[in-house]
């Protein structure tokens, strides 16, 4: 009975005693022809306490044979309105800038993309004042072929930038790491979605499904970089002739669902001829959306809390900050989905 007793006791203090995980609230900003924030993005910010902004400041292709900023954002922050949120710039290369690029231009390209962050942070960041960002987040879907030179350049612009690097993450790099490589990076942020081929998998939710995402959480390893998590708040509808993938159409999707008579599950058929967002769309094609649910978001939430993803303080964002996307999700909601995943 005393022995019992006494590890009862010991259970009960080192369950009181287990670390807390400091969370930070963070969300993305992805557009590309936004000016300024509007009054409902500034509620959003506000109403989920977000402490961190991630804002892309512009994306890198591989044209003819040369590393080419694109799809620059238009974003002028006023930090006087935002004086608790930490802005951080963000850039979206492409793969086969990696794949096909020498050493001599990745050097070229680590200065260029420094240097544009900069002057993105001091022309479009400064509300008279003077700013300095204090990290870069690099957001590319590398692949075995070309990790060497991604890595490469993540530690050229970490030297010439002196700044915190840190870099998106899929789940397919996380748990293959041993063959994928760990990015030379002070931290990573772990995307929990986008894991399913829309054209392979006709009968899922292709933004999030959580038994998919849990074939990649099934491991306990300690990755060796402190990780970041991230889920997607959006919705989109993909367009299909046939088998023949038309176009997507990215949210809020539900304005259309009028147009559409219900197959079943995700799928409808569309009923009149028109164009969606410059895609002629055929009486007859089909038509399948996909929005995350809040119910979905929150099993998420569970599985990377019950996984033991994170085993420091962590940045917990969504993908991400939409006037229009934003008012399907309940504030309340989105906040205790986040304070779930401290403990």
């Amino acid at each position: 009975m005393r022995t019992t007793l006494i590890l009862s006791l010991i259970l009960v203090l080192a369950a009181c005693s287990a670390p807390t995980l400091k969370i930070t609230p963070a969300i993305y900003f992805w557009e590309n022809d936004t000016r300024s924030l509007t009054s409902e993005n500034l509620q959003a910010l506000d109403s989920l306490n977000i402490e961190k902004l991630y804002v892309k400041v512009f994306e890198v292709d591989r044209i003819a044979g040369e590393n080419v900023p694109q799809a620059t954002s238009s974003l002028v922050l006023d930090v006087n309105t935002l004086k608790k949120v930490e802005i951080i710039p963000c850039v979206y290369l492409l793969n086969q800038v990696f794949i096909e690029s020498s050493k001599a231009e990745l050097d070229k390209l680590a200065e260029n993309v420094t240097h544009l962050v900069g002057v993105f942070v001091n022309e479009k960041l400064s509300g008279g004042k003077t700013v300095r960002s204090t990290e870069i987040q690099i957001d590319c879907d590398w692949s075995e072929k070309s990790q060497g030179n991604y890595f490469y350049f993540l530690r050229k612009i970490k030297e010439i930038a002196q700044l915190k690097i840190s870099c998106t993450l899929r789940l397919y790099p996380y748990k293959f790491h041993a063959k994928m490589g760990v990015p030379p990076c002070d931290r990573a942020t772990l995307m929990c979605y986008n894991l399913l081929s829309p054209i392979n998998n006709p009968g899922k939710n292709t933004i999030l499904d959580t038994d998919e995402m849990a074939k990649y959480l099934d491991t306990k390893f300690k990755y060796p970089i402190p990780l970041d998590v991230a889920l997607p708040i959006y919705s989109w509808m993909q367009c299909y002739e046939g088998k023949r993938v038309k176009g997507i159409v990215h949210g809020p999707v539900e304005e259309f669902l009028p147009l559409f008579s219900h197959d079943k599950g995700l799928w409808y058929t569309m009923e009149t001829d028109t164009v969606i967002r410059d895609i002629y769309i055929r009486k007859g094609d089909r038509i399948k959306v996909e929005r995350v649910s809040s119910k979905e978001l929150q099993k998420a939430v569970d599985l990377i809390k019950s996984s033991g993803v994170l085993k420091n303080d962590a940045t917990f964002s969504y993908f991400h900050l939409s006037s229009q996307e934003i008012k399907f999700y309940s504030y309340e909601k989105l906040i205790a989905h986040t304070a779930r995943l401290s403990r």
